[in-house]
């Protein structure tokens, strides 16, 4: 399926192809699979869709080749002899006991769980969009055949979908379901006309700006080499205070750095902004957000304690744009800050180039 027209937030336009390349660094898949970071996905946004789809239905048809999971599930039910709890109250508002029954409470094992239901939730929309009829076909027999066997034919959310977690003993469906809640999250923005769900992009700004973060992470985590690391979301940073008094550590807000570059020479702070790098001031001037970068600065700064003399902490603002380039740097204070925007108009080469710059050219300053 091509990709369709663009995703709205702010003043960004993203064509949906980038915002599923966005996705698609953000999930477990991409990560996980280093084979697939050297295959055709990333490099062929247009047909992720059916891609991801086809990833699905093979996860999907190894998978029925074996016992579907079970699952215990909490049920209700009216019966004729005691099963797990007995429910009082309604066994004797409704005078079932006259009638030879009981109200009951009791855990069953089945395969109408949400580990199931997100896959056939993927498969149903899988069917519903891939371009290739023979990739449709496979994934409609195989939704039909998790529907005779039990599992539930209401779709789930992507809130449901992203609430799943696999145990120890359920490692063989990682890639099925990995490939199923990247599939679900994709297929909302890629709706046709006549199959709209009612998502209004401008409502959800947030939540395109919380994939852009994990995206940016993801990202790196799968990109980088070996001897760098990625520090999880929300890095929290300690205030270098001294003689504080007693009531500061209460009032004193927290610092949270969107994402953390470390390898044995470097050390980089990336902030990433779902907003415009340029806003005019009041005589009309383009300039960077003072609230950005005092907020980077902060963060560099409080660095300090961890500098020596091979690692100077550096700083960069990394924001999404369409159709315009920014790549700014200077020295402060013997920290190297960086000001780039990542054109999500743009190729998914160029975005990806772009984004390794930064390990690559932020350029450690000499104290």
């Amino acid at each position: 399926m091509t990709a369709p027209g663009l995703i709205i937030s702010g003043s960004t336009a993203i064509p949906v192809r980038n915002l599923w390349l966005l996705m698609l660094y953000a999930s477990q898949l991409f990560q996980r699979d280093q084979n697939l970071r050297k295959g055709s996905l990333e490099a062929n946004p247009d047909e992720m869709f059916d891609l991801v789809a086809e990833i699905l239905v093979i996860a999907a048809e190894r998978r029925l080749q074996r016992s579907l999971g079970r699952q215990y599930r909490s049920r209700s039910n009216t019966l004729t002899r005691v099963r797990g709890q007995i429910d009082v109250l309604t066994t004797e508002s409704k005078m079932l006991l006259a009638q030879g029954r009981v109200a009951c409470r009791f855990d069953e094992l089945s395969v109408d769980n949400l580990r199931n239901r997100v896959l056939r939730t993927a498969l149903v929309l899988a069917a519903r969009h891939v371009g290739d009829l023979t990739l449709e076909r496979r994934a409609r027999g195989l939704a039909e055949i998790l529907t005779q066997y039990g599992v539930s034919s209401r779709l789930v959310t992507q809130r449901e979908a992203a609430q799943l977690t696999l145990g120890r003993n359920e490692q063989d469906d990682v890639e099925a379901i990995d490939a199923a809640r990247l599939l679900i999250q994709m297929a909302i923005p890629a709706e046709d006309v006549g199959k709209q769900t009612g998502r209004d992009p401008e409502r959800e700004a947030a939540r395109i700006r919380a994939l852009y973060e994990t995206a940016v992470r993801g990202f790196y985590r799968a990109a980088l080499p070996a001897e760098w690391t990625v520090a999880p979301g929300e890095v929290h940073h300690h205030w270098p205070v001294n003689d504080a008094s007693d009531g500061l550590a209460a009032v004193l807000p927290i610092m949270k750095t969107d994402t953390l570059l470390e390898s044995a020479s470097r050390r980089i702070i990336v902030e990433t902004k779902f907003a415009d790098a340029l806003k005019p001031n009041q005589f009309g001037a383009a300039k960077l957000a003072r609230a950005h970068i005092f907020q980077l600065y902060a963060y560099v700064q409080s660095q300090h304690g961890k500098d020596d003399l091979s690692t100077t902490a550096e700083g960069v603002l990394l924001y999404p744009v369409v159709g315009q380039h920014l790549d700014e740097s200077a020295t402060i204070q013997g920290h190297r800050y960086r000001f780039l925007t990542v054109d999500l108009g743009g190729s998914a080469s160029a975005i990806r180039e772009t984004l390794l710059s930064v390990p690559r050219n932020s350029c450690q300053s000499s104290r």
